[in-house]
């Protein structure tokens, strides 16, 4: 998977504006809290937070390698997609507590419940800009696992909706060569641990891993007094943001 590496100079960049957007966010949660009766639904800004700060990084390279533009996941939840100019490449920011890289358009539950059913995401829209690239080959599943794919790739998609999808896709192939996911994992001291690199294979409902960016991460440390306004209340403990919107297709239709 080397020739989907970024360069390490644009990988850092990610990875510090990652670091700054999280930091701003939990500064931002301890002046709504100092300052309103209740505040806890701004615990699920941080996406927002962190994405806007890769934005700005984006601004202030005058767009040079990075760009970016809004976009809708399902029906509410907008968010940010990222291009790399030179290479023509799509990617997301993720939260790794909600990501399945076995199967990537089905978000998990840091809790380590899954949804159940059937369900159709953007992220595997997306992914279908990858169709033709070459993937690693991946071991044999084993049963348990081989019928998961099957359940989460069995779409119940009309004969309309078939051809809207060629034409997105067509739309979107025509913009970018490759489509990439990174993540970034927060660890029991609320700092942030982790940092990495996905390519999402739409055949497979599988983000293969690209490259680990954790030794990139500087000045995630974090004092107690930020810490203690990141411990989770029940409420908090799922964020409907970054466990993304998942909509049944009947939903869709409906």
């Amino acid at each position: 998977m080397e020739q989907y590496k970024f360069k390490p100079q644009h990988s850092q960049m990610i990875v510090k504006a990652i670091i700054e957007g999280y930091r701003e966010y939990i500064e931002h949660r301890i002046d709504r809290r100092d300052n309103m009766e209740i505040s806890s639904a701004f615990a699920w800004t941080k996406g927002n937070f962190i994405e806007s700060k890769i934005a700005e990084y984006c601004k202030e390279d005058d767009g040079k390698v990075f760009t970016h533009k809004k976009s809708k996941a399902g029906l509410t939840w907008d968010y940010l997609q990222f291009t790399h100019k030179d290479s023509k490449v799509l990617f997301l920011i993720k939260n790794a507590a909600y990501f399945n890289e076995k199967c990537f358009s089905r978000a998990k539950l840091p809790t380590g419940d899954d949804r159940k059913g059937v369900m159709r995401t953007y992220l595997h829209d997306l992914s279908k800009i990858n169709v033709d690239l070459n993937f690693p080959i991946e071991p044999p599943l084993n049963d348990a696992d081989q019928s998961e794919k099957v359940v989460q790739l069995s779409l119940p998609i009309q004969v309309s909706q078939v051809t809207r999808v060629k034409e997105e896709l067509k739309q979107l192939s025509s913009l970018y060569n490759e489509f990439h996911i990174l993540t970034y994992a927060i660890d029991d001291a609320y700092q942030i641990s982790e940092v990495k690199h996905y390519l999402p294979n739409p055949h497979d409902n599988i983000a293969y891993f690209i490259e680990d960016l954790s030794d990139l991460i500087s000045g995630a440390e974090l004092s107690d007094h930020e810490r203690e306004v990141l411990a989770p209340d029940v409420d908090d403990i799922l964020d409907p943001a970054a466990y993304d919107i998942e909509i049944l297709e009947e939903e869709r239709q409906g």
